[in-house]
């Protein structure tokens, strides 16, 4: 998988990812465990599996496009869980809590974002995808108060692609702490890890109002 930058460009890589690759890697296990005998009609059932599952991630979707309505959010959430009941092995039923914790997360509902969150952690076996899910977590604990705790999230992050997201927020921890010093570390380490030329205007409003100070 190409590098990734954002977490919405990691969600549609996922995406293209599985499409790509889904099929091929469960096809792969098959011929290993059960060898050629009754393995047309394993792939049969394989493929048909993986093609409902696709399909009902795409109807979530599309009802995750405007979670405004409340008719989509309970689309989105009945779709999850039937994911999760019928089709917890195809990735698509951990990849759609990240859509469950949104809606949750926007209800004020954090604890209930936060357990979203975590199955995708204990889940998923990519690096890029716990650091996503991680890095909403933080965001969630720093909403409610729980500094030290979004804080110990943040360290479980060690990709390098999300480094500039991970130190801006811990910036904003640290200085809703009174820690005004180690913020603007923290700042001035994530407008490296983004790179020169890149416009962050919100970050930079952020490491002048602390030198002003």
């Amino acid at each position: 998988m190409s590098e990734v930058k954002t977490e919405e460009e990691q969600i549609e890589a996922f995406k293209a990812w599985w499409k790509k690759n889904g099929t091929s890697l469960v096809l792969a296990v098959a011929v290993g465990v059960g060898g050629y005998f009754g393995f047309q009609a394993w792939q049969t059932s394989q493929a048909n599996h993986l093609a409902e599952a696709s399909s009902l991630y795409q109807n979530l979707t599309e009802a995750a496009s405007d979670l405004d309505k409340e008719e989509n959010q309970k689309t989105v959430r009945f779709i999850a869980q039937q994911l999760a009941d019928d089709y917890d092995d195809t990735g698509y039923a951990m990849f759609s809590q990240l859509f469950v914790a949104r809606i949750d997360a926007q209800a004020g509902n954090y604890d209930a974002a936060v357990t979203a969150l975590s199955t995708v952690v204990e889940q998923s076996e990519d690096a890029a995808f716990d650091a996503v899910a991680n890095i909403r977590i933080a965001r969630l604990q720093a909403e409610q108060e729980q500094y030290d705790s979004a804080l110990a999230t943040l360290n479980a992050v060690q990709q390098s692609e999300f480094a500039g997201q991970v130190e801006e927020l811990r910036g904003d921890i640290l200085l809703a702490q009174g820690k005004r010093d180690q913020a603007r570390e923290a700042y001035e380490s994530a407008s490296a890890a983004m790179g020169e030329g890149a416009q962050h205007p919100l970050l930079e409003i952020k490491l002048k109002d602390l030198v002003k100070g």
